[in-house]
């Protein structure tokens, strides 16, 4: 589901005696300057990871904070050049390249929320303008190369979602929801008098907003159940996979047409939905108090919604699998034990504990995601073998337990466990607006 790093392996110095000796002061201030990082080529940035993270292990406090610094510098293209922790790592090291890798994660995935732009200009045929919009973001659209038409465009650094409604809107397309894709738009024809999506929905980072539905209720005998739910569909650039959105009621503001403000109704502090695979949106549906009859629209709606969003991911392998026990392995954030191999008549479980510093939340209440992390042996001809099946055995507010069945021929000998998982989750607050949306 996610993406991998590459990860370097290089051998530290376990103890003071066997440190390199101490660079000279001018070598110990000179922190990279971020903008010469991009002069460098890989095997470049390679060298000077590999001599920072050395440095690491200095003897005076003053050059491992410097080398520290330079790493974070450096940005988050050394990531894929900085050495796994492992019980060889001294502990000062492991803590220093945790800060680093923690730092640069949470750049990647602050960097990657951030709404991707299209530019693009003149008549095509639909296939080649949705291609364009693919190759320019990296999201994956299915369903549309089968059909026929051509659109005019004129984008210069606009929106994606504005730049895919327009085109959609020309070519007489929307979005089925429930595709059924990971990761994936899927297109569908637009149904009789449905409306143009552009204009209809506001857009705020990767996350597009539309209110799709407004239902009423007025209780002729008890006016006390008197109310009005606005359902607004949420929509996210398909390269983005949140965990889940969360909704805080308190940050709804509403003005009426004649200029009033409108109430939520509801004892609710929020509302949480989670992220399916395979489905690109959800739908939320605001408790409001029903205005007075002579109200004719909602003049405004702002609000704020949280997206809990997975950082890149690590991988993590392990060998040696028969007889292993707790073995530990721990990048950025995350630690990834492997606690037991255990036969199961002629198939093996492989038991899995992963462990967030900060989980934000996301295994407590929505933790089906870590199901669908990839997964897979390796064995002594270098063929992948998946996994046949999967349980969960544990749940805690930073941790979850799985796991993992396999159907492994001749036995593990020579077998490697490969596990990928999130290196960290964040917590995204957008914030939103909507206008002028018709009462019934």
């Amino acid at each position: 589901m996610y993406g991998s790093l590459l990860l370097v392996c290089l051998s530290l110095p376990t103890q003071a005696a066997d440190r390199p000796s101490s660079p000279a002061p001018d070598e110990v201030a000179n922190v990279v300057p971020a903008e010469q990082t991009a002069q460098f080529d890989a095997e470049q940035l390679a060298v000077e990871t590999k001599r920072y993270v050395r440095q690491l292990n200095a003897n005076s406090a003053a050059e491992r904070d410097a080398a520290e610094a330079a790493l974070v510098k450096l940005g988050p293209e050394v990531l894929g050049h900085l050495p796994p922790v492992n019980r060889f790592t001294p502990a000062e090291v492991k803590e220093r390249l945790g800060r680093v890798r923690s730092v640069l994660e949470t750049k990647v995935a602050k960097a990657a929320a951030e709404p991707t732009r299209v530019t693009l200009k003149g008549q095509m045929s639909l296939a080649e303008a949705l291609e364009s919009l693919e190759q320019q973001t990296g999201n994956r659209i299915a369903k549309y190369r089968q059909r026929s038409g051509t659109v005019t465009v004129d984008f210069d650094q606009v929106l994606y979602w504005q730049a895919l409604d327009e085109i959609l809107d020309q070519a007489g397309l929307s979005i089925e929801e429930y595709g059924g894709v990971p990761n994936t738009l899927v297109l569908r024809a637009r149904g009789d008098g449905e409306r143009d999506r552009a204009g209809s929905a506001s857009y705020s980072g990767v996350f597009r907003f539309e209110p799709i539905r407004l239902e009423s209720r007025r209780d002729l005998r008890n006016p006390d159940v008197n109310g009005l739910r606005l359902t607004v569909s949420i929509t996210w650039e398909p390269r983005v996979k949140p965990i889940s959105l969360r909704h805080a009621l308190d940050t709804l503001e509403l003005v009426d047409d004649q200029g009033n403000p409108l109430s939520v109704d509801s004892q609710r502090m929020a509302m949480n939905a989670s992220a399916e695979s395979g489905v690109s949106a959800i739908e939320m549906a605001l408790p409001l108090v029903l205005p007075p009859r002579g109200v004719n629209k909602i003049a405004s709606l702002t609000g704020q919604i949280t997206a809990m969003v997975p950082g890149s991911v690590q991988t993590f392998s392990f060998d040696e699998l028969e007889g292993a026990r707790d073995v530990e392995q721990r990048n950025a954030g995350v630690t990834v034990t492997l606690e037991q191999v255990r036969k199961n008549v002629d198939l093996y479980d492989i038991f899995v504990r992963v462990t967030y510093d900060d989980a934000s939340n996301a295994l407590e209440s929505h933790r089906a995601w870590i199901f669908n992390n990839d997964a897979y042996l390796i064995d002594a001809q270098g063929q992948k073998i998946a996994n046949i099946g999967l349980r969960g055995t544990r749940a805690g507010r930073n941790e979850a337990g799985v796991a993992l069945l396999f159907d492994v021929k001749g036995g593990l000998e020579g077998c490697q466990f490969v596990y990928k998982t999130p290196a960290l989750i964040l917590n995204l607050p957008v914030d939103y607006q909507l206008k002028g949306i018709d009462l019934p």
